[in-house]
């Protein structure tokens, strides 16, 4: 029998490495000026069967390591590298949902041209590069030095499977 109503209870603990970064903080919010060094932050979520009703153990763990490289006048490098895994069986909504992008907006965060929902995971690896050039190429050519525009290349790369006993 299918079960239309699933409960979960969660444990979350998140650990941010983020060395030498400044910061300004105000009364209600603290803002980033970033690092020189990569940012490494891990998270464990561990679902909790029968905690206020939860209908599901499982484990999930995290990492990520995020970066930016300046090349002084060749601009800056940024990318973000992902893993991610999911122990024991649960239903697919539970598991790693990779975000699709179905509008014509860039987002940096979802991959462009999928689906929403169409690919999901329990084990995966991701990354994510773009090099802003910083007008390096079209500074040189005076239309488009008057206009300010700037290039940027990008990419986004994703591996992962789903166990078969998941879903």
């Amino acid at each position: 029998a299918l079960k239309e109503n699933r409960t979960t209870a969660e444990i979350r603990l998140l650990a941010r490495l983020a060395y030498n970064e400044k910061y300004i903080e105000g009364e209600f919010t603290r803002t980033s000026l970033g690092t020189h060094y990569p940012i490494v932050q891990a998270q464990y979520t561990m679902g909790i069967k029968d905690l206020f009703d939860g209908d599901y153990n499982y484990h999930k763990f995290t990492i990520n390591v995020d970066d930016r490289i300046r090349l002084n006048s060749l601009g800056y490098f940024d990318y973000i590298l992902s893993y991610g895994k999911v122990w024991n069986p649960i239903p697919y909504p539970l598991l790693e949902l990779h975000g699709g992008n179905e509008t014509y907006i860039y987002d940096i965060y979802a991959f462009n041209g999928m689906n929403y929902y169409e690919f999901v995971s329990d084990e995966y690896a991701s990354a994510t590069i773009s090099h802003h050039f910083g007008g390096f190429f079209f500074n040189k050519i005076p239309l488009l030095r008057k206009l300010k525009w700037r290039e940027v290349i990008g990419g986004r790369a994703l591996i992962g499977s789903v166990n078969s006993s998941n879903g």
